[in-house]
């Protein structure tokens, strides 16, 4: 068995995997990097009766540099987190190839090819779930990502969003009317809290769900694009990144255990490696 840790910036996840079965997974809010890597290491090793069956911890992530050579007398290896990322999100999806994008903290795209040997970092965003709670902290007051999602789900974007048809009147090339033509340019003193959450929500998975489409279109993986990452573990937050790349006619897969993309494929590169 292998566990594979994903350390980033706002969060820690971590997997126990027997081949490519995931038999537990367990994540926490990365605040030292260490701590937050042992915190999701021990919940990983209660689902073993000897942690002695664990050959390898794989680790990745920004804060993968925070690790020793071993974490409770077990080996660690460091992986490349673009390559983790794309072999993780081919793992998820059974795909040979795919434009894989990874919305954590801030979002990067990796492009992914002949089932993972070939992986290239094609670029990226500084948008992501650090930008929203960032935004929410000083606009709103609160740094909790389940409050605010709570408070995005009662507003109405409408408020502090322009539409095309505000603008136009109507639709304008391949853009629906409804669609979103200037975050945040109609907010005034009526929108409420919940509003401005919505509005958060809208500008940064729409941003990921643009920049998206157009790497996809760029790297003709129109119909091979695969979203992680710990944002869209949040419904909301995965429907509007789907809902923005279907304006642009691409359909994106979001997998089950999105948010283990990263760890999963360091685990991977580990097996990979090894033949």
């Amino acid at each position: 068995m292998i566990i594979g840790l994903d350390i980033g910036a706002w969060m820690t996840k971590g997997v126990l995997m027997r081949g490519s079965s995931i038999i537990k997974t367990s994540y926490v809010l990365t605040d030292d990097p260490a701590a937050s890597a042992m915190k999701v290491l021990n919940v990983l090793l209660e689902a073993t009766r000897d942690a002695r069956l664990i050959e390898t911890i794989a680790v990745s992530g920004g804060g993968s540099r925070r690790i020793g050579g071993k974490l409770l007398d077990i080996p660690v290896v460091r992986v490349d987190e673009i390559k983790a990322i794309g072999l993780g999100g081919l793992t998820l999806t059974g795909k040979s190839k795919g434009l894989i994008i990874n919305a954590g903290t801030g979002t990067a795209m990796v492009a992914a090819y002949d089932d993972g040997r070939r992986v290239m970092h094609i670029g990226g965003t500084g948008v992501g779930g650090g930008t929203l709670l960032g935004l929410s902290e000083r606009i709103l007051g609160t740094h909790n990502f389940e409050e605010l999602e709570m408070m995005a789900g009662k507003g109405d974007t409408r408020r502090v969003d322009l539409t095309v048809f505000d603008i136009v009147g109507g639709s304008i090339g391949i853009v629906p009317a409804e669609a979103t033509a200037s975050n945040f340019g109609r907010i005034d003193d009526e929108a409420s809290k919940e509003d401005i959450a919505a509005g958060l929500f809208n500008m940064v998975c729409q941003v990921i769900g643009v920049i998206g489409a157009m790497a996809a279109k760029a790297y003709r993986l129109e119909s091979d694009v695969i979203v992680a990452g710990g944002l869209v573990k949040s419904s909301l937050a995965s429907s509007i990144i789907q809902n923005t790349m279907n304006l642009f006619r691409i359909n994106p897969i979001i997998p089950e255990n999105c948010e283990y993309c990263t760890a999963i494929g360091a685990v991977k590169s580990l097996s990979s490696m090894e033949t």
